[in-house]
């Protein structure tokens, strides 16, 4: 399969892992690379790829964000933010804040990018993990690191080897808080998205 072709196939894939209807300007914008392609106009299919990349990004993002935990009783839940992370090596995130009183969570899915790798790494080797411990997030491995003098810790889990979800929490009186937040991801429904 060449370059251009496997582009092609690889954003098709992507297209179709979001689960949603394609933009009215995404095949114009891919028609549109493919044709400066072969003018040999590189930089303006580059353009017109990148146009393509961002706008299913988002769709790909929203969808992602309803997988997102709920708002705990007494928390209130900020807007979804969704960040492509072309300048970290390639992939997708997908995070939430959430507050209450001087406590705060953040919830981050990341999708295809090196942290995934990293954090696959972390559960691979046993001298990485300490100070923490395995819980389970429904049906998924997770680990929890809680540190009792500074109130602050995180729950980490990967789906598939592709997708990395964490919740942070500062000012939380206990590492259950952050487990009980991370069962609030919709995990079947982040598998089903991103074809897993």
């Amino acid at each position: 399969m060449g370059g251009w072709t496997r582009i092609l196939a690889l954003t098709g894939s992507a297209v179709m892992m979001a689960g949603v209807a394609l933009a009215d300007d995404v095949p114009a914008k891919l028609d549109a690379a493919r044709a400066a392609y072969a003018k040999g106009d590189v930089a303006r299919a580059a353009r017109e790829l990148e146009a393509v990349l961002t706008g299913l990004h988002q769709r790909l993002g929203k969808a992602l964000a309803e997988t997102l935990p709920a708002a705990m009783a007494g928390w209130q839940a900020e807007a979804p933010e969704i960040q492509g992370l072309s300048q970290a090596g390639g992939g997708l995130s997908v995070s939430r804040a959430y507050a209450k009183g001087d406590s705060s969570l953040n919830a981050t899915l990341i999708l295809d990018s090196p942290a995934v790798d990293a954090a696959i790494g972390l559960f691979a080797n046993p001298a990485a993990r300490a100070g923490t411990r395995k819980v389970k997030v429904g049906p998924e491995d997770a680990l929890l690191r809680y540190d009792s003098s500074t109130h602050a810790g995180e729950v980490t889990l990967v789906i598939g080897n592709r997708v990395l979800l964490e919740i942070e929490g500062d000012g939380i009186t206990n590492g259950e808080t952050l487990v009980d937040a991370a069962k609030g991801w919709n995990t079947a429904r982040i598998r089903t998205l991103v074809g897993l």
